[in-house]
């Protein structure tokens, strides 16, 4: 089992704040043979500054807020989580990692969509906005249903 530090839920809550410009936040293990997990990072810009924070050799979970919308009278927050798992990361902290998502998501409890990201590419920002425009139900943007 895994233990998150107790700033992890207070980070969590901040990006959660639209009063707050956190909009993202990134938890790692403590070490290497550790399973305590930590903050390791937080800031206000966004998805691409949480992808510089990552690294090939370290797992990490993230928690983005995402501002979408049709037009800028029907904007809205969601939000979006990620596991990342680097192609440096060790066979024992990945198969770990996959049993600590439940303890992490006792934290992040409120998300619109998951995804489990290996590669940079897998967090494309316009195709995470895509998929959380698709989690929001009825568009009438002509995206259509691509």
């Amino acid at each position: 089992m895994a233990t998150l530090s107790a700033d992890a839920k207070v980070a969590y809550e901040d990006v959660r704040n639209d009063s707050t410009p956190t909009n993202w936040l990134l938890l790692e293990y403590a070490d290497d043979k550790s399973d305590n997990i930590i903050l390791s990072g937080s800031g206000n810009g966004g998805l691409e500054e949480a992808k510089t924070k990552l690294d090939d050799n370290k797992p990490a979970f993230g928690f983005v807020r995402v501002v979408v919308g049709n037009d800028e009278l029907s904007q809205r927050v969601k939000f979006l989580f990620f596991t990342w798992c680097g192609s440096g990361v060790k066979v024992m902290r990945k198969a770990k990692l996959s049993i600590h998502i439940a303890n992490v998501k006792q934290v992040l409890q409120t998300f619109s969509v998951e995804v489990s990201a290996t590669t940079l590419d897998d967090l494309k920002e316009s195709e995470m906005v895509t998929l959380i425009k698709k989690s929001m139900g009825a568009n009438y943007d002509g995206q259509g249903s691509r």
